[in-house]
């Protein structure tokens, strides 16, 4: 007998060309997490990664047309380097149990990274102008972030 889980969730995979390991520590790094880790139109500041399993990050995004905040944050529940990070993700201070849990997937492809970017908790798709949209526009960013494109 096979159960459906019908949590809401989505994936979108990217292949960046990067090593694994700059990859790796785009993610983890404060400096470089400050310069990408937001959607278009969005700036990203006060930010706080205390990456291991237990340690808490947080982040306030500002929309940079009409200044409103959106103070960002989670836990990490499983830090694997270079193959596997898992956290929460939603309101800084928001109980683990129910908080959405991004897992993020990092295979080597050679001279290639392609990263799997999981969300639990949350459906999306494309189109949706918020979640799915932002995280998409993010790993947009992110790829400019790792191609020397971003100043920050």
């Amino acid at each position: 007998m096979s159960t459906t889980d019908a949590t809401p969730q989505f994936s979108i995979t990217r292949t960046f060309d990067a090593p694994r390991e700059l990859v790796w520590k785009a993610w983890t790094d404060e400096a470089e997490l400050a310069q990408w880790l937001h959607p278009f139109g969005v700036s990203t500041d006060s930010v706080s990664f205390d990456i291991r399993v237990g340690g808490r990050y947080r982040y306030t995004m500002t929309n940079d047309e009409t200044g409103e905040k959106f103070p960002t944050g989670g836990e990490y529940i499983e830090v694997a380097p270079v193959d596997r990070l898992v956290f929460t993700w939603g309101e800084p201070d928001a109980p683990v149990d129910v908080a959405p849990v991004i897992t993020l997937t990092f295979v080597e492809r050679g001279d290639h990274t392609e990263l799997v970017f999981h969300m639990r908790g949350h459906e999306g798709k494309p189109g949706d102008g918020f979640i799915y949209d932002g995280w998409d526009e993010a790993l947009t960013n992110f790829g400019r972030h790792l191609a020397g494109e971003l100043k920050g």
